[in-house]
């Protein structure tokens, strides 16, 4: 199975590149493909997407087929062959 990943901002930047290809297998959650992803690009993109910052919000968010994972089942969310996961990391505007 394959999900189609899209890094947006900062996160992007740590990778190099907007969007892959991941190899998942069924029944796969958020939280599996994020270890695949912090497996793949290292130290630096793990401390960008775990955690909270310093004001304890979540260091990234993550959208699966343009629905925000907070409102379905968080990191335990399943994904799908052909899904799209986005990984939004917060911005700060004014």
């Amino acid at each position: 199975m394959k999900v189609r990943v899209k890094f947006l901002a900062t996160i992007r930047q740590i990778t190099g590149e907007p969007e892959i290809e991941l190899e998942i297998h069924p029944g796969d959650s958020v939280e599996a493909a994020l270890q695949a992803l912090q497996a793949r690009y290292g130290t630096t993109f793990k401390e960008a997407t775990t955690g909270t910052t310093a004001g304890g919000i979540p260091k990234v968010r993550f959208l699966v087929n343009g629905r925000n994972t907070d409102f379905l089942e968080g990191p335990e969310t399943k994904l799908k062959d052909g899904d799209v996961m986005v990984l939004v990391p917060p911005v700060a505007g004014g």
